[in-house]
C-alpha cells in the first residue's frame, strides 16, 4: 500500500488538518472504522454502549458524544443524524468496514467553508478504496465466542475505488449483556476516464443491520463491596437494533482549472435503543397535570429511544483556477442541500418487563438544510498563501408534537401540535500560511466559526431558530522532510495551539440518557504529531495533546473531557529472509498501537481512573494464504472506558431514594485474542503474485 499520511494537501491548509492514508498502519488492530480517527492527535474514542452503538469521541478538547460536535462524512455524504432521540447529531460509522477505508481526512476545527452542521470540534471524512486488488475471504475466531467472516473482491483491472465487500459478525461479549450480531454489504463502482477533463463517476451502495446488548453502568460502591462484578449489569433490557441503507452517486468533470464535482445521496435509517443509567430514581409518579399519583412506587428509569428517518440530498462544488500576480489563484463555489423526514421518540420503561409506561416525547419532523459557500485560494507572494471564505446555512424546521394531553385546564383539545421555525447561520473562515524560506517549515494561522443546529423537538412555533456557535483561533507549525513511504527516510511534524469559545455547550445528562445544554465554555488546546517512515518497511506515528475546557459561568472544568491524550502507532512490513513458497514471497507484518489517557475530570470535582491500552497485531503471508493474530488490550488491563458521577438507585423501588452523587463506570474490554485465516482466492485460482500495492506480475 502507498503510505502517505498527514501530508499537506494544499497551501493555506490549517495546521489541524490531517490527511490520513491508512497505508502500513492497517496492521494495527482496530475494532472498526471509528478507531481510525485516533490516527490524528487529540482524538480518543470509546464505546460504552455495545458493539452496535456509535462510538463516543473526544476531539480537540470536546466531548463530542456520538457526533454532536463532529461533522462525519463519507465521500461528502453527511452521516450525522438530526433530531436523533439518543443524541442530536448521532453518527454511527459502523456501516463502514475497516478493510475498505482508504483514507480519513480529520479537520480539527471549523476552518474551511466546506464544513457544515455539527463541525464544532471539527470534521472527519472517510474515503473508500481497496489498494490490494483481487478477491479474498477471511474467517476470524477468538475470545468470547467472537466470529467474523469477511468477503472482499476488488477486480485487478479496475481502480482501487471499485470493489465489493460483505461482513458477518457475532460475539457473546466480554461479560453479561454484551452479545451482538451484525451484517454489512458494500458495493462501489468507480469510472476514471482516460482524460482528466472527461466525465468521471462512482456509484456506491451500503446496507447494514445489527442487534446488540448493552451492559450500562456499575456503581463504584457496589463493585467495591462485592455486590457487582467489574463486568456485571443491573438491567438486562438494555441494547438496541440498527439498520441503514445508503445509496450515493458521485460525478466530476472538467479540466483542472474549471472542475465541477457533485454527490447525490439517499438514505433509509432506523434505530431503537434501550438504556438505564439511574435504576429507580426519576419516576415522578404524577400525571400530565402533576397532581395525581399514577403509581405507588418507582417503576424504573429505563428509556427506549426510537428513530426512523428518510434522508436525501446533494452537495456540489465548482473550482476555477487561473494565473494572477505570477502565481496560480483559485476560487471555489459550492452548495449543500439535505432533507430529513421522519419520527423520533423516547419512552420510559418498567423494570424487568420493559413495558412502556410514559412517553417523554413523540415527534414527527421535517428538517431542511440549504447552504452555499465561497472560498478564495490566493497566493499573493511565493511564500504566502491565504485561503478563506464564508458559508451560509439556512435551516427550516417543522415538528409535530404527538405527545400532548387530550385535555387542558380550558377543556378538551387535540393531543398534537405543529411548530415551524427558520434560521440562518453565517460562518466566516480563513487560513494564512507563511513558508519559512526553503526549510520546509510553514507557520499557519486560522480562524473559523462553527455551527450546531437546534434539535427540532426543542423549538417553538414561528421561532427564529437559534444555533449554538463556536469561535476558534489556531496557530501552528508544519514541517516536512521527504516523501512519506517513498524516500529512504521521511518525517512530518505538526504542532498547534487552539483557543475556542462555545456559546452553548452540551454535557451528558444521566436522567435523559443524552446530552443537554449547560451554557458557554472555553477551551485551550495543544496538539502535536510526528510521523516517521523508513522506506516501505517501517511506519511510526506519535500523537500528543493537552486540553483545558471550562464553563464560563463558574470556571468549573467541563466533565468527561480528557486533559492529556497520548497515542503511538507503529508497523513493520516486509519479506522474510527472502523465503518463497512457489513463486510467492513469504511476507510478514507486525503492528502495535498504544493509548494512554490519565483520569478524566468528573462532575463535583471528581477524577476518573487512567486508561492505558496496548493492541498488537501480527501476520504472515504463506503462498496464497495469510495467517493473522490480534490481541486487543494486550496487557489485560482493567480500565473504565466511561466514568460518571451522579445519583442513582439500583437496589429496587422499595429502597428510599438518595440524591448523593456516586461514581459509576462502564467497563472496558479485557484482553481479546483473535486469529484470522485469509484465503486470497483470485491469486490462488490464477496463480498471480501480487506486490503489496496490489499489482500482479
Amino acid at each position: 500500500d502507498a503510505v502517505v499520511i498527514q501530508e499537506r494537501r494544499a497551501q493555506a491548509t490549517p495546521a489541524t488538518v490531517f490527511e490520513v492514508e491508512i497505508g502500513q498502519l492497517d496492521v494495527v488492530p482496530r475494532k472498526d472504522a471509528s478507531e481510525h480517527l485516533q490516527l490524528a492527535p487529540g482524538v480518543f474514542t470509546v464505546n460504552a454502549g455495545g458493539e452496535g452503538h456509535a462510538h463516543g469521541t473526544f476531539m480537540r478538547g470536546f466531548a463530542a458524544g456520538e457526533g454532536q460536535d463532529i461533522e462525519y462524512l463519507l465521500h461528502q455524504v453527511p452521516l450525522n443524524e438530526v433530531s436523533n432521540a439518543h443524541n442530536h447529531g448521532y453518527a454511527d460509522v459502523l456501516l463502514v468496514m475497516p478493510e475498505i477505508v482508504r483514507a480519513v481526512q480529520v479537520t480539527e476545527g471549523p476552518f474551511d467553508p466546506t464544513q457544515g452542521d455539527f463541525a464544532f470540534a471539527g470534521s472527519a471524512e472517510y474515503r473508500l478504496g481497496v489498494a490490494q486488488r483481487g478477491s479474498r475471504i477471511s474467517q476470524t475466531v477468538g475470545s468470547f465466542g467472537t466470529q467474523r467472516t469477511v468477503g472482499l473482491f476488488a477486480p485487478p483491472s479496475q481502480s482501487e475505488g471499485t470493489f465489493g465487500a460483505f461482513e458477518l459478525f457475532r460475539t457473546d461479549g466480554f461479560g453479561p449483556n454484551r452479545a451482538a450480531q451484525r451484517a454489512t454489504a458494500t458495493g462501489r463502482f468507480e469510472h476514471k476516464p482516460d482524460r482528466a477533463s472527461d466525465l468521471g463517476w462512482a456509484a456506491t451502495a451500503i446496507a447494514y443491520a445489527s442487534r446488540f446488548d448493552q451492559a450500562g453502568v456499575v456503581r463504584q460502591d457496589d463493585h467495591q463491596a462485592g455486590r457487582m462484578g467489574f463486568f456485571d449489569t443491573y438491567d438486562p433490557n438494555q441494547g438496541g437494533e440498527s439498520t441503514r441503507l445508503l445509496l450515493f452517486f458521485e460525478t466530476e468533470a472538467g479540466p483542472v482549472d474549471a472542475r465541477f464535482e457533485q454527490v447525490t445521496f439517499l438514505q433509509r435509517r432506523a434505530l431503537r435503543m434501550r438504556a438505564n443509567f439511574t435504576g429507580f430514581l426519576n419516576d415522578d409518579l404524577r400525571d400530565d397535570f402533576g397532581n395525581l399519583a399514577v403509581a405507588t412506587q418507582q417503576r424504573g428509569d429505563g428509556v427506549e429511544m426510537r428513530y426512523d428517518v428518510m434522508t436525501l440530498g446533494s452537495r456540489g462544488r465548482y473550482r476555477l483556477q487561473a494565473p494572477l500576480w505570477g502565481q496560480e489563484q483559485a476560487l471555489a463555489l459550492g452548495y449543500a442541500a439535505r432533507l430529513d423526514q421522519g419520527e423520533t421518540s423516547q419512552r420510559r420503561l418498567r423494570a424487568v418487563t420493559a413495558i412502556p409506561y410514559q412517553r417523554v416525547f413523540d415527534d414527527a419532523f421535517d428538517v431542511m438544510n440549504l447552504a452555499g459557500w465561497a472560498r478564495a485560494e490566493l497566493q499573493p507572494l511565493g511564500w504566502l498563501a491565504v485561503r478563506g471564505g464564508v458559508r451560509v446555512d439556512a435551516f427550516s424546521f417543522g415538528v409535530e408534537d404527538r405527545d400532548l394531553p387530550d385535555a387542558d385546564r380550558e377543556g378538551s383539545r387535540v393531543p398534537d401540535q405543529t411548530a415551524q421555525a427558520f434560521g440562518f447561520a453565517v460562518n466566516p473562515r480563513v487560513t494564512v500560511d507563511a513558508a519559512v524560506g526553503a526549510t520546509g517549515l510553514h507557520v499557519v494561522g486560522s480562524y473559523g466559526r462553527g455551527t450546531r443546529s437546534s434539535d427540532a423537538s426543542a423549538l417553538s412555533d414561528n421561532e427564529a431558530a437559534p444555533f449554538a456557535q463556536s469561535h476558534s483561533l489556531d496557530l501552528g507549525v508544519v514541517w516536512r522532510r521527504g516523501a512519506l513511504g517513498q524516500d529512504p527516510w521521511a518525517m512530518n511534524v505538526q504542532a498547534s495551539y487552539d483557543h475556542t469559545r462555545v456559546e452553548d455547550d452540551l454535557v451528558f445528562d444521566q436522567e435523559a440518557g443524552r446530552n443537554t445544554a449547560v451554557g458557554g465554555s472555553t477551551r485551550h488546546v495543544l496538539l502535536a504529531t510526528g510521523r516517521l517512515t523508513l522506506g516501505r518497511w517501517f511506519d511510526g506515528l506519535l500523537n500528543l495533546s493537552w486540553a483545558e475546557a471550562s464553563l464560563d459561568l463558574t470556571g468549573e472544568r467541563l466533565p468527561y473531557i480528557p486533559r492529556f491524550i497520548g497515542r503511538v502507532d507503529a508497523a513493520v512490513k516486509g519479506e522474510l529472509f527472502g523465503w518463497r513458497l512457489g513463486e510467492v514471497p513469504v511476507r510478514g507484518h507486525v503492528g502495535l498501537g498504544f493509548t494512554y489517557v490519565p483520569g478524566r475530570p468528573l462532575p463535583l470535582q471528581q477524577v476518573g481512573d487512567d486508561v492505558a491500552v496496548a493492541n498488537l497485531g501480527a501476520g504472515v503471508r504463506l503462498w496464497h494464504t495469510t495467517l493473522g493474530l490480534q490481541a486487543r488490550n494486550l496487557l489485560d488491563q482493567r480500565y473504565r472506558q466511561a466514568e460518571f458521577n451522579f445519583p442513582s438507585n439500583f437496589q429496587g423501588p422499595q429502597v428510599a431514594e438518595s440524591r448523593v452523587a456516586m461514581r459509576h463506570f462502564a467497563a472496558g474490554e479485557p484482553r481479546v485474542v483473535l486469529a484470522t485465516l485469509t484465503l486470497h482466492v483470485e491469486d490462488w485460482l490464477t496463480g498471480a503474485v501480487r506486490e503489496e500495492s496490489g499489482h500482479a506480475h
